[in-house]
């Protein structure tokens, strides 16, 4: 999309979003995160801009009839949120849905967000700020809790059923709500980058050092499919050469991806699967890791289960989930934390982050938002 008039659209950050460490997750972005402060009574207003005409949709997504297409210039006001990704609208009297992936948050109103606390396990509430003090209660993992202070030593006070308490923020989950939008990353060629359904690419980014790479595919032809970034195309390729010396063999299936591929492949999904379907297994455009060129996806040597539940019980996923870190690869999305990652187990799609990252996420046996936001509360 070419330089255009700004769309001036803001959204009344309103209501509490109920998070607990799983979905919450999903929406984290690592620069907000900077410490865990008391909540406040007023959200905050968001301003949002586009750079393309929009199409006002009876529904959040493609799939549904266009209402309007809004021109450049024209105010809408944003009325909520999709959990999908779209923003929900009044124009001209109707209720529409436009894509926030065209939308982009260019600055917050003064005042400080909402902050939504949620405890992310089992967790005791104490009358002071350390574990030598006494139990008052014990609260539910998902609990939201209303925390009026912080101690410096990392606890924080909060009022639960009359009585004040302390909790330790290290068991908590804190989200804005007014932040609780697809963020555009700000540093897409880092390698260990966090692109999800929260953290997408910059329009147009291509990373510039793509290269083939000398791994066998389960196609012929020589297409994009077998880029990726120069660092992961020699990791895989080293990654293939040991499999094989200890006669397990795998083929490629898809590595790099351009964001106009990705397009024509999200939206032939939602044709054929419907949106709901189509967003467990297929990431909209500009939030796909395989944009980034640090993605790939593999199978077998004799080309079956490609890209399928059935590769997750075969030798080569079994090798792969105990060697891919040694070559600085991660399972991306893991068996049981499809709340944090938003999609469903995928035993092939391998992401490249770099040997010393991808041991720490995998001896964890954690995602790269648990890996982010755990050193965001560390720090």
């Amino acid at each position: 999309m070419t330089k255009q008039n700004k769309v001036t659209l803001k959204l009344l950050a309103n209501g509490f979003a109920f998070i607990i460490l799983c979905a919450g997750l999903i929406g984290f972005n690592h620069a907000n995160i900077k410490g865990l402060e008391p909540s406040v009574a007023n959200a905050a207003t968001v301003t949002y801009t586009a750079t393309a005409n929009l199409n006002v949709r009876t529904g959040p997504s493609t799939a549904n009839k266009i209402i309007a297409t809004v021109k450049q210039g024209t105010k809408l006001t944003v009325t909520g949120k999709d959990a999908n990704g779209w923003l929900k609208v009044s124009l001209n009297g109707q209720t529409g849905y436009v894509s926030s992936q065209y939308v982009k948050i260019s600055n917050s109103s003064s005042g400080t967000a909402t902050k939504i606390y949620t405890a992310n396990a089992n967790l005791n509430v104490r009358t002071g700020p350390s574990t030598a003090n006494k139990i008052i209660t014990t609260v539910k993992q998902g609990t939201k809790l209303k925390v009026t202070g912080k101690d410096t030593n990392g606890w924080l006070k909060v009022s639960i059923k009359g009585q004040t308490g302390y909790v330790s923020s290290k068991y908590v989950k804190v989200s804005n709500p007014s932040t609780d939008a697809i963020q555009v990353v700000a540093k897409p060629e880092s390698i260990p980058v966090l692109v999800n359904k929260k953290n997408k690419l910059p329009e147009k980014y291509v990373p510039k050092d793509l290269v083939y790479t000398s791994i066998p595919f389960t196609f012929k032809e020589k297409t994009e499919k077998r880029k990726m970034r120069s660092e992961a195309a020699a990791a895989i390729s080293k990654l293939f050469a040991e499999s094989k010396k200890q006669g397990v063999s795998l083929l490629g299936v898809s590595a790099y991806r351009s964001h106009a591929t990705q397009v024509a492949l999200f939206d032939y999904y939602v044709k054929r699967d419907g949106y709901a379907k189509a967003i467990t297994y297929s990431a909209l455009p500009g939030t796909s890791e395989h944009e980034t060129g640090l993605a790939i996806d593999v199978t077998g040597g004799n080309g079956k289960c490609a890209a399928q539940d059935c590769f997750g019980g075969t030798k080569e996923a079994k090798w792969l989930q105990a060697h891919a870190d040694d070559y600085g690869f991660i399972i991306r999305y893991p068996k049981g934390k499809e709340s944090v990652t938003g999609y469903k187990y995928e035993p092939w799609h391998l992401r490249y982050v770099g040997k010393s990252i991808a041991q720490t996420i995998m001896s964890k046996g954690i995602t790269l938002e648990e890996y982010y936001y755990t050193r965001a509360v560390q720090n």
